[in-house]
């Protein structure tokens, strides 16, 4: 992508639940999102996109692009079109899914030098399945926000409880949400233009 295009940020849907929270939180998002002209976006619903369990001959990061199947193929595709990522991750036990961790695990190139940031949903906000998932996104040498979006429990039980409630509370969490893409939006125009810059070297 040439480095004075807008960024495209892939939201990245981590549960792969059938009754999952996080279509709720993806609306909203992609509303909000999809209002601002400073950047493009995409969907990537790891439900919709799922892989076999990592088991490839070679690491990815000594593999670049190397895709085994179709389906590695078009998630790999979609993640090398993106500038930046915002993931909504649930929280499983004080981590996050699975279906997540396989996913980054599959890719390097595909994330690397590109920035990330996080909407988290469960009893303490995915906090936890975001801090760890900070560690990770650094050895991918991803530059991950300072801020993250937080939808504690007692907010999820008010909108399964009372489902006209929820665009009270995710309205609330508007300059939030702002504040987020904000950075994030800066960081992958940041990283577009240096990793444009580096293919011009080249």
């Amino acid at each position: 992508m040439p480095s004075d295009s807008i960024p495209t940020i892939t939201i990245i849907v981590a549960s792969t639940r059938s009754t999952r929270f996080a279509d709720l939180p993806l609306s909203w998002i992609v509303e909000r999102l999809g209002a601002r002209d400073d950047l493009a976006i995409e969907v990537l619903d790891l439900r919709d996109n799922q892989l076999p369990y990592y088991d490839s001959p070679t690491p990815p990061a000594r593999a670049p692009r190397t895709y085994y199947t179709e389906a590695e193929r078009a998630i790999g595709e979609a993640l090398d079109r993106a500038d930046g990522y915002l993931v909504i991750t649930n929280e499983f036990n004080h981590g996050y899914s699975a279906a997540l961790k396989n996913v980054l695990d599959h890719f390097f190139v595909e994330f690397r030098r590109k920035a990330i940031a996080f909407a988290g949903y469960g009893s303490v906000g995915g906090s936890r399945a975001i801090e760890q998932l900070r560690q990770v996104v650094s050895e991918l040498e991803m530059a991950s926000t300072r801020h993250a979006v937080h939808i504690v429990g007692s907010q999820m039980l008010q909108i399964r409880a009372e489902p006209q409630s929820a665009a009270g509370i995710f309205e609330a969490m508007n300059d939030r949400l702002d504040l987020v893409v904000d950075d994030l939006a800066w960081w992958a125009t940041a990283l577009q233009t240096a990793r444009a810059r580096e293919v011009v070297a080249a």
